[in-house]
């Protein structure tokens, strides 16, 4: 079940280029599916009445170009499939004449909030939007593994990073990965795609270390907390 809703990304959420970060970007196709999930009484209220959470494990995203604060968009997202124990939805963010701007995929868990473990998908709940059941398992492309690191930088756990899961909301880790790049590279390079698995959520008094490799239009990252790696990533991009 395809959805779609109108949205423009306000002007005080645009980058110093005038447009959406990654960050925000990302947040935007969320929200889409959350009001997919909302108008069918399978939302964030829904979930949390049953002591369990949305997690996400992996994105997939590709970048046309970002864009613009204050242009009419079209968010839209489908959930594709669920198994067992994963979901796969689809998002993507459109002008309204029609350019497909972005494209994400991701794979999504249900975690008991209480014991923090992963537990079987509710049915009733992603059966609302449409979602067949299906045995297979999605793919999603290998990532390239750190080698070395050649920036690094600490970004303690704020209160108001935690989302209503108890962890940090992941779409902070792309505001410290990109961040972590500098402003001269962020400057003069625009994103083309990424990809991202999470591996160990993080608490409100962790201090996390974002670090980077940087290959030419290629920087691969991680963030890490006391020597364990809490997500990877890998990002492409394009000179400005």
């Amino acid at each position: 079940m395809k959805y779609t809703e109108p949205y423009t990304i306000p002007f005080f959420m645009a980058t110093q280029k005038g447009t959406a970060s990654l960050a925000t970007l990302v947040n935007a196709m969320l929200m889409g599916s959350e009001h997919q999930l909302d108008a069918v009484d399978a939302g964030m209220d829904a979930v949390l009445a049953r002591g369990i959470g949305w997690v996400i494990t992996q994105y997939e995203l590709d970048v046309k170009r970002m864009p613009k604060a204050e242009v009419p968009l079209i968010l839209g997202t489908e959930a594709t499939s669920y198994n067992k124990l994963m979901c796969y939805r689809d998002y993507w963010i459109d002008t309204t004449d029609g350019e497909r701007l972005a494209t994400m995929r991701g794979a999504w868990v249900m975690m008991d909030l209480t014991a923090r473990k992963v537990v079987p998908v509710v049915k009733d709940l992603v059966e609302k939007v449409g979602a067949p059941y299906s045995t297979h398992v999605e793919r999603f492309k290998r990532l390239t593994k750190l080698t070395r690191v050649d920036r690094q930088q600490a970004y303690p756990v704020r209160y108001f990073d935690i989302d209503a899961n108890g962890h940090v909301n992941n779409v902070h880790y792309f505001e410290w990965m990109e961040d972590s790049l500098g402003a001269d590279f962020l400057a003069s390079h625009e994103l083309a795609s990424m990809k991202i698995k999470y591996a160990k959520e993080l608490p409100v008094t962790a201090i996390p270390q974002a670090q980077v490799q940087i290959e030419g239009a290629t920087t691969i990252h991680q963030v890490v907390t006391d020597g364990q790696i809490n997500a990877e990533a890998e990002m492409t991009w394009r000179k400005r």
